[in-house]
């Protein structure tokens, strides 16, 4: 069941509504944190999953929050690396969770798309706020490739990373309504340079390249391993071979 609320900021344009999915074990520890509800809750249907894995007790204990994008138009300014929205991320919206969902002892923050940019530098900015990052698909070509021209080095403590895109995801030079953001590289050939780039900043990456194009079938359909990784210890953490 889901539980409708909103977040008063200060750090993005008025309030945002978030829906709530608590878990249906005791003593939830784990917080899923998924940006782009419209999507993952209505196209990749991440709550059904997430209920379906507690119940068949295939799932550790954990509580899922969606954040709505609010504006198609805030959806392009929000999740293209916006240090404003990471703060509001790490400032804002991880406390509100810890006060009015449950306190916490791993945080995963997931995106798809634009929001998997988002995502991803987010967790890149705070490397200490996240123990790990779901990027789907993430629209890496923005601003001529940006964010693997600007890859910080591991530190001591960060995130797991699943990094992920299809091989089908071959589209250059496409312009975004509505605000007309430019592609102008392939999501698969730009997800493919900030995977490397992050394997050779040392951090710790899992890359895969599902059979499939830009589609919430395919992003459905890779969930449950991507979160049961990111969940593993960190000891057992492993890179990809690939890219």
């Amino acid at each position: 069941m889901l539980e409708i609320d909103s977040i008063a900021s200060k750090a993005v344009r008025g309030d945002r509504t978030v829906w709530v999915q608590r878990s249906t074990l005791r003593d939830p520890r784990t917080i899923f944190l998924f940006l782009d509800e419209e999507l993952y809750l209505e196209r990749v249907k991440a709550n059904a999953m997430i209920d379906g894995l507690q119940e068949e007790l295939r799932f550790p204990s954990a509580s899922a929050v969606y954040l709505s994008y609010g504006k198609v138009a805030d959806r392009h300014v929000d999740f293209t690396c916006s240090r404003r929205f990471s703060e509001f991320l790490i400032e804002e919206l991880v406390p509100w969770v810890e006060r009015n969902v449950h306190p916490f002892e791993h945080i995963v923050l997931c995106g798809l798309s634009l929001s998997g940019l988002a995502a991803l530098y987010a967790s890149l900015e705070y490397p200490n706020a996240f123990s790990g990052v779901l990027s789907q698909s993430p629209s890496a070509w923005w601003n001529h490739e940006w964010l693997s021209m600007n890859l910080p080095p591991s530190g001591d403590v960060s995130p797991r990373i699943w990094l992920s895109v299809g091989n089908q995801e071959i589209q250059e030079h496409v312009t975004h309504a509505p605000s007309n953001l430019y592609q102008r590289v392939s999501q698969n050939f730009s997800c493919r340079r900030v995977a490397q780039g992050l394997q050779a900043a040392g951090h710790s990456v899992y890359f895969s390249e599902f059979d499939g194009g830009h589609d919430p079938v395919c992003w459905a359909g890779e969930l449950a391993e991507s979160l049961f990784w990111l969940l593993q210890p960190t000891e057992t953490v492993v890179r990809s071979e690939r890219p």
